[in-house]
């Protein structure tokens, strides 16, 4: 030990001790950084297959997408937001002033269009008078047709808008946007987590450097960052993040919660954000009620109203003009009308974007919401992005800790201090 004394007081050669402390301060701030990481990169599975064993990596939160986006959507969509709530709020009257000018463009194209698609030789032969008068009648009546479209739509909303499909579609098939998410919700506990490592680290260096020095075991440094790597990652995922779930005093001394319990607001802000700017929005509930999975009933209801529309213009003409294009070919015209509205009411309602995003306020509400669950709820929508592959994130810590300890050992012995012969020289 002497000779440990002379290194330390004459001659500087207290540098490479020194650098055990910082080495195991960076192993522990590094090792944090590493499994951060690695719960979001790489987006796609990078790595081989030897057989059929896979030997690579792919990030957790994608990996796990279409796991964790159920559980989420089932929690936000099932118990904070239901779509009979979304809906209910859109007045059919504002929406059509909203989408008035467009509509009305895109009706006389597709009037015109079914015309001559059906009937091409009585349209060709209709005088002009005639047209513009039948063309003047359906823009005035179409309003009141797409009025009494979404009035049904509100009455069925809930076999009509598939909430649970639309967020499911954002988040699987979009898993940068997923990744987005989980990172901006947590990034004040991702700051917290590589701070709190590397201080754990440091402190678990000074241990290591006193072992060191005293029991002069060779493989005491690849032991000791092994365990730093492994205990500092496996507090941090077990109890940092989630635990306890609710303020808890400790020691008498002082009072600690869950990061993403304790900040549980600000994360809900941070989610309510991400859904509302990218998930739950105006053009995507509107492609969701058109061209979704239930979009064959809002296809009935806008069928069923435009058929009545063209019936009620037509008036005492009625009879004459099916005698005219023939009974088949006017079901067929209402059907195509019906289809072609269909096609053209996406890119006419995004007029009505602003109205929507405004009236549907999911920012809010969600926000407010999410910020009011127990945690034990809340936690519940955030942890499956860590629970089943937390000791995958351990283990490589556990892993990269040990690598970390030999390169101590390595800058100890290039510096002339060796404790292989279980002596410091």
């Amino acid at each position: 030990m002497h000779a440990i004394y002379q290194d330390f007081l004459y001659e500087w050669r207290w540098i490479p001790y020194l650098s055990v402390i910082v080495i195991a301060g960076l192993v522990g701030y590094l090792t944090k950084v590493a499994a951060i990481e690695m719960m979001f990169k790489p987006i796609d599975y990078w790595g081989v297959h030897i057989g059929k064993f896979p030997l690579g990596w792919q990030g957790i939160i994608p990996m796990r997408a279409a796991h964790m986006t159920s559980v989420a959507t089932n929690k936000i969509v099932g118990d904070l937001l239901t779509p009979d709530e979304v809906w209910s709020k859109i007045d059919p009257d504002a929406l059509m002033k909203e989408i008035r000018e467009p509509l009305m463009v895109s009706l006389d194209t597709i009037t015109q269009e079914v015309a001559v698609s059906i009937a091409p030789e009585v349209w060709g032969n209709m005088p002009q008078a005639v047209k513009d008068r039948l063309l003047a009648r359906i823009r005035e009546r179409a309003p009141d047709a797409l009025r009494d479209v979404m009035t049904d739509v509100s009455a069925n909303v809930d076999d009509i808008l598939d909430l649970k499909a639309l967020t499911t579609r954002s988040l699987v098939f979009d898993k940068r946007l997923l990744q987005r998410v989980f990172r901006k919700a947590g990034k004040q506990e991702w700051r917290f987590i590589r701070r709190f490592g590397g201080i754990a680290g440091l402190a678990i260096g000074v241990v290591q450097l006193a072992l060191y020095l005293m029991l002069h075991v060779p493989l005491i440094n690849p032991i000791m960052g092994a365990l730093n790597g492994f205990l500092t990652d496996w507090f941090c995922i077990k109890f940092l993040l989630f635990e306890p779930k609710r303020p808890k005093k400790y020691l008498g001394i002082f009072t600690w919660q869950g990061l993403f319990l304790k900040y549980q607001k600000e994360v809900s802000a941070e989610l309510a954000n991400i859904v509302a700017d990218k998930v739950i929005t105006a053009p995507a509930v509107i492609e969701t009620i058109m061209q979704g999975p239930k979009s064959d009933r809002f296809f009935l209801i806008v069928e069923h109203h435009v058929g009545k529309m063209i019936e009620d213009e037509l008036g005492i003409a009625g009879p004459a003009v099916k005698v005219l294009v023939g009974t088949g070919n006017f079901a067929k015209m209402q059907t195509l009308m019906a289809e072609r509205v269909m096609v053209a009411l996406p890119e006419t309602m995004h007029a009505a974007d602003d109205y929507i995003t405004d009236t549907l306020d999911i920012r809010n509400v969600l926000a407010q919401r999410m910020a009011e669950l127990p945690p034990e709820e809340f936690e519940g929508i955030l942890r499956p992005a860590f629970h089943q592959d937390e000791w995958t994130l351990i283990g490589t810590g556990f892993a990269l800790g040990a690598v970390a300890g030999f390169l101590q050992d390595g800058v100890l012995f290039a510096s002339g201090i060796s404790c292989f012969d279980f002596k410091c020289e």
